[in-house]
């Protein structure tokens, strides 16, 4: 698999290099055109899409959002050394800048392989810009979007904030679209396939899944729209195919040779035999939620620490001289996720698509057996991390994982499970826990502690955005508190946190 990934980079780089190369033999004339309009005689589409994958998993399940800002909110990590809500004008304008860069990518292949007649490649970048849209959203509320790639064919230099409403319907609109274009005669997706190497069912599947994952966070806001939309894939799985099994994630595997790392190996990677020291270090709400449940995924998320055990970083008031956050008492981030050159960046899971399922089930949003979903799910979940058979029946046993056991209600298991199997993925465990509340995460960092019970509601706007756009949204801004903190987002309907 990683040998067949390493052959497609190689072809993407040199098929780059050919056009680049060439086209400095060529007539001069040829060269007179707009570079922020590339044509399908100069880049090819796959190209193009192949550039905003990897771009989309650099900066949304890289190091700094993934691992620091939304892994330490979604009480997956933590940075040991500065342990706060670390906040620069410039990063932020760049996390947004590069989120954007990574749509209009997409909007930019979708362009291309629109002249290419291409509709498999068309349906994928549209599927991608969707997904990015959506996580983009999650971090920021109300954002540019319908607007937002304008300014060369509308000359739109101010596109409006879309409110979240518009814009789920947006989501779902394309992702609708994108599924119905996906068939087998429609076009090769080509070496820029980086997720599923020109697979158009298994895209497919992505699609079908990404519109799930879109449906459930508004149904708390929107039950009918969720239900309506839910119902409509899970009834008729011919149609609307969804992701399955672990064969079926959308994982982009790195080829693991300079300069192409997996993202939080290139920041933590450390050589063989050497011993970890990196600052980036897993959470106490992490490890103290899987220890409560013996859960076996505990040693593929974190390592031991110096004495044997396991133990998160602890945020609070006091966690600057808490003795349990020295250095050699806290866990390192396991080597699965941080020691694996060409390792990998999720982009969705089947294991998330059964927790969908499960907890439609359970509240009546879709006709289905919710304990059947849950429990593969947690299968998908475990087998993924290479937790042995035998193994995966005990914990499926346990009082509090068994269904219809235990102390917590079956709702709070699937929320609960799901957290667990979106590690690496965090700005939608971020978002999966702002809507539930599960885990409860009520150790906030020290600087915030005293006027906060939950982590952060959402990103700031960038500074660059409230100078240069004209449509800032001024009066959700003006709300914002303690830089990231502000009201709660649409789907975030949880009473009594601050």
């Amino acid at each position: 698999m990683i040998m067949k990934t390493i052959n497609k980079k190689q072809i993407f780089i040199i098929s780059i290099l050919f056009y680049i190369v060439g086209g400095c033999t060529d007539d001069f004339d040829e060269m007179n055109i707009d570079p922020n309009q590339p044509t399908a005689d100069v880049v090819p589409a796959s190209n193009a899409f192949g550039d905003a994958l990897e771009g989309s998993a650099n900066v949304l399940l890289g190091e700094r959002i993934n691992i620091y800002y939304a892994g330490s909110y979604a009480g997956f990590h933590a940075h040991r050394n500065i342990g706060d809500y670390e906040y620069r004008v410039g990063i932020n304008n760049s996390q947004f800048r590069s989120m954007y860069r990574s749509m209009y990518g997409f909007v930019d292949a979708m362009r291309l392989a629109e002249e290419e007649d291409n509709d498999n490649l068309y349906a994928a970048a549209l599927t991608m810009k969707a997904y990015m849209g959506h996580k983009t959203s999650d971090i920021w509320g109300s954002v540019p979007y319908s607007e937002a790639f304008s300014l060369e064919d509308e000359e739109i230099s101010n596109p409006k904030y879309d409110s979240q409403p518009e814009l789920y319907d947006q989501f779902l609109d394309e992702l609708e679209a994108a599924a119905e274009m996906f068939d087998a005669d429609n076009g090769d997706l080509g070496e820029g396939d980086f997720l599923y190497e020109g697979d158009v069912n298994k895209w497919k599947k992505f699609c079908n899944s990404i519109r799930l994952r879109v449906a459930i966070r508004m149904s708390s806001v929107d039950e009918g729209t969720a239900s309506s939309v839910i119902s409509e894939i899970l009834d008729n799985p011919g149609q609307y195919p969804v992701l399955e099994n672990n064969a079926d994630n959308a994982y982009l595997w790195w080829p693991g040779e300079s300069p192409y790392f997996e993202p939080w190996y290139q920041r933590l990677g450390v050589a063989p035999g050497e011993r970890k020291t990196d600052n980036y270090r897993v959470n106490h709400t992490l490890v103290s939620n899987l220890l409560d449940l013996n859960d076996p995924r505990l040693p593929v998320y974190a390592d031991e620490n110096a004495e044997g055990e396991y133990n998160g970083y602890r945020f609070g008031p006091d966690q600057y001289a808490d003795p349990m956050n020295s250095d050699p008492l806290v866990s390192h981030i396991g080597d699965r996720h941080s020691q694996d050159p060409g390792g990998f960046s999720p982009f969705m899971n089947c294991a998330e698509v059964y927790f969908i399922k499960a907890e439609a089930y359970e509240r009546g949003l879709a006709s289905g057996d919710a304990q059947e979903a849950y429990e593969k799910g947690i299968t998908a979940s475990l087998e993924e991390n290479e937790i042995d058979a035998a193994d995966i029946d005990e914990y499926l046993e346990q009082s509090d994982v068994a269904w219809d056991e235990g102390n917590t209600s079956n709702l709070d298991k699937i929320y609960l499970q799901k957290w667990f199997s979106l590690y690496k993925q965090s700005v939608e465990a971020w978002a999966e826990n702002r809507r539930t509340d599960v885990p409860v995460i009520d150790d906030i960092a020290a600087d915030y502690a005293g006027d906060h019970n939950r982590p952060p509601f959402r990103f700031p706007y960038p500074e660059e955005e409230n100078a240069l756009n004209d449509n800032f949204p001024t009066e959700i801004a003006a709300k914002q508190e303690d830089i990231f903190y502000g009201i709660q987002l649409w789907w975030d309907t949880r009473p009594n946190v601050y």
